[in-house]
């Protein structure tokens, strides 16, 4: 009998564990929104093809430079959210969180060139854009340790990005046409002082960049992508250099609001170049 009783509460125990087990296994996580479904749908994006260039074909091209500015409103979906959600992340937490996935890799920012000619590894990244903070010496678990600001601790200083890109004509297409080449994410330290944290090439990282939403701040339910956001121009930068025989940037020769002036005289020149193309 006793052996019956035990038997029969070791059945009932071990069926309540299962019905318990079932009911967790069957909660169903909340969904956020509507669209919570989308991201998988992103994740199996490709980007759209470019324009196949011959480069026979190509009959004038000019590289520049220009610098985004992340505190202009139509700038800010480069930097917002500051925490990422489940559909939305930051430009930079885009490229650091592949960078430290493989999926993109940084070039050093050289010291006399614009060019990617040195890849960096994960580690190297990180240690290269680790700052000693002021003071430089911090007392921790009782002895003195380099103040070290890592670059997780850095990003959301991120506020400028650089785009280097081509500008050519296609005699073939009969298109002024561009080709971003590299992005360049910039610090704007407490102090005011400026460092770019690497060069990213962009045709290399489009398959990231169509993969992560960018913040539409007048419709979130038109699923934008970084990607989209560049080759649309959806974005208000300023030209801070282009190609020439010295090698300089505006800010060498020009200053303040003359750097500005100087700035928009290039575009204008770009563009009268384009129009002078054409007769009418």
């Amino acid at each position: 009998m006793k052996k019956t009783l035990v038997s029969l509460l070791t059945l009932t125990a071990l069926f309540c564990g299962i019905s318990l087990n079932a009911q967790t296994t069957d909660i169903k996580a909340p969904k956020n929104s509507i669209l919570s479904g989308q991201q998988q749908v992103m994740n199996e994006k490709t980007p759209s093809p470019l324009p196949q260039i011959d480069e026979s074909t190509v009959m004038w091209k000019k590289t520049v430079i220009r610098e985004i500015d992340f505190r202009q409103k139509i700038n800010q979906v480069f930097y917002y959210p500051i925490n990422p959600t489940e559909d939305w992340r930051n430009l930079i937490t885009v490229i650091y969180d592949a960078i430290q996935s493989g999926d993109i890799t940084p070039y050093r920012v050289e010291n006399n060139i614009d060019d990617m000619v040195t890849p960096l590894t994960l580690a190297d990244f990180e240690k290269e854009n680790t700052k000693i903070g002021d003071p430089p010496v911090i007392w921790k678990d009782g002895e003195e340790v380099p103040n070290e600001i890592e670059f997780k601790d850095r990003m959301l200083n991120v506020t400028r990005l650089r785009i280097k890109e081509d500008w050519y004509f296609d005699k073939k297409l009969s298109q002024f046409l561009v080709r971003i080449i590299a992005l360049g994410p910039i610090v704007v330290d407490d102090d005011g002082g400026l460092s770019q944290v690497c060069w990213v090439p962009y045709e290399d990282s489009r398959d990231v960049f169509a993969k992560a939403f960018a913040f539409n701040r007048n419709n979130s339910a038109q699923r934008r992508t970084y990607d989209e956001v560049f080759q649309k121009r959806i974005f208000d930068s300023y030209i801070i250099k282009e190609e020439n025989v010295y090698d300089r940037y505006i800010n060498s020769y020009a200053f303040n609001i003359d750097a500005l002036y100087e700035s928009e005289r290039i575009k204008d020149k770009m563009l009268n170049f384009e129009q002078s193309l054409w007769e009418y």
